[in-house]
């Protein structure tokens, strides 16, 4: 599980130099361009954003691998600590000091990651379901996703549109964690056999569609409106469905234990909450450099 964490936490910084590179670019585009694919189309003439697109790709490798060694019960939250890395990166661009602001949520996730790995002792040996299951998931995702797009769309307030759009994100992105694990358990010296599982055109569509509402959360207001809820559903969800759907599980050995986990899970969420709304995170948007063709 190690190697797992590892390449987890690497996932993580790249994820979150990504959002970074990634937001600065999509907030410059047009409103009509909102859940479109021609959004998509516009930001690959900007080098930057695909600077972003390459550091996300690094990161989704680091995800992909660590899913191979690791369940994802573990992998998920660890993906969270981009937000920690974040935290020197926009101080040495900025020039502003972490404070106690920073350095409290920081401490409870580091704390909170930490615990729930060493005594929350998450586990996993398959990632096989069931037809039934995998299709109560999409149905699960698509009802969210899409509700959470209409409410968006209906809004005339940026920063509620951001928050709707953030958490179809996370859900979208949730379901391709889960499919990330399947398609990676898959695979074989020879990359053939793959091409006849449905789980990677499943995962081809998913991250398709993630990738439009990702921009479209960043393009639709303040990366302080759509990170929080982004940080917290994706990780939540991919571990509900880790547990639902291959039957992971906490391998805690007591009732302090559990207690422990329970109140490090607690941590996490609250710490991520509070970090992603720091100025000093959100905020540094707007000192990254934008770069013209």
């Amino acid at each position: 599980m190690t190697l797992a964490v590892v390449l987890a936490l690497c996932g993580g910084l790249c994820y979150a130099i990504a959002s970074v590179v990634q937001q600065r670019v999509a907030a410059q585009q047009p409103p009509e361009l909102s859940l479109s694919p021609r959004l998509i189309v516009s930001l690959a003439h900007r080098p930057l954003w695909l600077l972003g697109i390459a550091v996300d790709l690094a990161a989704y490798g680091f995800e992909a691998a660590a899913l191979g060694f690791g369940s994802v019960l573990v992998v998920g939250p660890l993906l969270c600590s981009g937000l920690l890395f974040a935290l020197p990166f926009a101080s040495f661009r900025t020039g502003r000091r972490v404070t106690r602001a920073e350095m409290i949520p920081a401490v409870m996730v580091t704390v909170g990651l930490a615990l729930y790995v060493e005594v929350g002792a998450p586990t996993g040996t398959t990632s096989h379901a069931s037809h039934l299951a995998w299709a109560l998931a999409a149905l699960f995702v698509i009802v969210v996703a899409g509700t959470a797009v209409a409410l968006g769309r209906r809004t005339r307030e940026p920063g509620h549109r951001a928050t709707y759009y953030g958490l179809a994100t996370g859900v979208v992105y949730s379901l391709t964690a889960v499919l990330t694990k399947a398609t990676v358990d898959r695979l074989t010296p020879s990359v053939l056999p793959i091409l006849g599982h449905w789980q990677l055109y499943a995962l081809l569509l998913a991250s398709v569609v993630g990738l439009v509402l990702n921009q479209s959360a960043f393009q639709a207001g303040h990366v302080a409106a759509s990170l929080p809820v982004m940080s917290v559903s994706n990780p939540v969800l991919a571990s509900v469905m880790g547990v639902l759907l291959f039957g992971e599980h906490l391998d805690a050995q007591s009732a302090l234990a559990w207690v422990v986990a329970g109140a490090a899970i607690a941590a996490m969420i609250v710490g991520i909450l509070w970090l992603s709304r720091s100025p000093l995170v959100t905020e540094e948007v707007e000192h990254v450099p934008a770069l013209e063709v």
